[in-house]
């Protein structure tokens, strides 16, 4: 499930599950940000299964860019 102002949508159980990776301790920004990874990761898996990638050459030509 998507939405155009969040992405993916994550489940709880997708947040939680993702939790036990963590240490016992945690700040809320360390939680904010892995909330955040997490859902980067998926947006990128959804995108992919849509077929929404970049070609590797096209890739390289951009990172390239960035240089000059």
């Amino acid at each position: 499930m998507t939405t155009a102002a969040t992405g993916t949508l994550l489940s709880k159980t997708q947040v939680l599950d993702s939790f036990k990776d963590l240490p016992e301790h945690v700040s809320a920004d360390a939680l904010i940000e892995h909330i955040l990874f997490i859902q980067s990761v998926m947006n990128g898996i959804s995108q992919a299964e849509r077929g929404q990638t970049t070609p590797h050459k096209e890739a390289m030509q951009e990172i390239r860019s960035w240089k000059k």
